[in-house]
């Protein structure tokens, strides 16, 4: 039989490591073991692992090191702690460093088997999603030689139809189309970013997961007055390495985190197909702005815990309706969003989003105030310039802000920005309010 993959196991217990060696090829895989973590990275550094299983206490280099210093020696190796005690801040710990499971010993074959299969199936998705990142990277750069190349031939067109006025309005029209085409690509470049990797397919596995999990927690109710009277009679017994006078109480919250997040994925799904639905010409919407900032807010959810830890969002009451279109309004605030969270150059560092009303001026808007390293007077001069980035090495287009700052002139309002070196950046998209009666 073909093995599922190669997993190094390392613990310092003779018995324990053996025993945990034997599960994992009994599950299929090839596993090789390490009494502790110098032997572990000797292995490592002569052949390359799927995944590696770890103790975290042991003698001369604890799991979490072994951790550190494994993955410097092969970055995509994924990691397994297990222990024999259930401490919540090394479970915490690990997570950050990129552990994909915190197991407490005795482990179970099936909770191990569980682990195997999403850290295998986690390195085929960051597989794929490199060589996603890497098509994107080359079809941007193909687009941008396109548009430079198109533009130029748009300019000479110009020079030479300069006195015709018919061909004048033709070459309009073409510099339109051309840039509803750009609008698209660069909805689709951030889109790209966002879901990377991620199949459409995601509604299926989802709903399975929505209609059995109740099902699952009717039997459990189902089971629990059998083992209730089992636990009247003989005593506590363990289920899945918790005794069962705990894990009872904790089932029912178990259920329910399923059916949340489940929840939460749907939403996003639905958030995420919204945003990228074609045929998004109309511009007579009311469209509301508390509305297009949550829905902006949902699909940048994961870049923005990662980005920092302190965000604030703060929701204007009572705001008047703008008129103009849904989706290019959220484009317009998660190309500002993008902005400030890729300035910040540390978690530490703090990001406030709010809407507000401005009486004075009859105008509406959306407000991102970042700490990150600022702008300086020269490139905020061409911050709305096309094509022009100080993040074309990280991925920018020089897109975002230009097409934004159309976005914002078809719905009569503008973008606004202040800035101060290593202290920040302001910026502000500036809606008029509807001025229709009933609204």
């Amino acid at each position: 039989m073909t093995s599922k993959g190669k997993i190094l196991v390392v613990d310092d217990e003779p018995m324990v490591l053996r025993l945990l060696t034997m599960q994992v090829e009994r599950l299929g895989y090839t596993a090789t073991a390490a009494p502790n973590g110098p032997d572990a990275l000797a292995l490592l550094k002569k052949d390359p692992f799927h995944l590696l299983i770890t103790d975290v206490v042991m003698p001369d280099m604890d799991g979490l090191s072994l951790m550190q210093h494994a993955m410097t020696i092969q970055p995509d190796l994924e990691c397994i702690v297990v222990s024999g005690q259930a401490d919540l801040a090394i479970a915490v710990e690990a997570m950050k460093m990129g552990a994909i499971n915190y197991i407490q010993k005795p482990i179970s074959l099936m909770e191990l088997e569980v682990s195997l299969a999403k850290g295998m199936e986690r390195r085929t998705l960051l597989k794929t999603l490199k060589q996603s990142q890497l098509e994107l990277s080359q079809h941007r750069d193909q687009l941008e030689q396109l548009v430079a190349k198109r533009t130029a031939e748009l300019a000479r067109i110009n020079k030479q139809l300069e006195a015709d006025i018919k061909a004048r309005k033709k070459a309009e029209k073409e510099a339109e189309q051309r840039r509803r085409q750009l609008i698209e690509a660069d909805k689709m470049v951030s889109l790209g970013i966002l879901v990377a990797g991620v199949a459409h397919e995601i509604n299926n596995p989802n709903n399975f997961i929505t209609m059995n999990a109740p099902i699952l927690h009717r039997a459990w109710e189902d089971f629990l007055p059998i083992l209730e009277e089992h636990y009247q009679e003989q005593g506590d017994f363990p289920v899945a390495g918790i005794p069962f006078s705990e894990m009872r109480e904790h089932i029912p919250e178990l259920f329910s985190g399923i059916l949340d997040g489940s929840e939460r994925i749907r939403k996003i799904v639905f958030n995420l197909r919204d945003y990228a639905r074609q045929g998004i010409s109309d511009m007579d919407q009311d469209v509301d702005l508390n509305t297009a900032l949550r829905a902006a807010l949902v699909l940048l959810a994961n870049p923005l815990k990662k980005a920092t830890d302190h965000l604030s969002v703060h929701y204007g009451e009572g705001l008047p309706l703008v008129r103009g279109n849904f989706q290019r309004t959220e484009q317009v605030i998660i190309n500002l969003l993008q902005n400030a969270y890729q300035s910040l150059a540390s978690p530490h560092q703090h990001l406030t989003v709010s809407t507000g009303l401005d009486s004075k001026t009859d105008t509406v808007f959306v407000e991102v105030a970042d700490q990150g390293g600022g702008i300086s007077p020269k490139n905020l001069k061409r911050i709305l310039d096309p094509f022009f980035t100080t993040k074309r090495d990280g991925g920018g287009s020089g897109l975002g802000l230009s097409i934004s700052a159309g976005i914002m002139e078809e719905h009569g309002g503008r973008l606004e920005f202040s800035s101060q070196p290593d202290k920040g950046t302001i910026a502000r998209a500036v809606f008029p309010i509807t001025t229709s009666e009933g609204k």
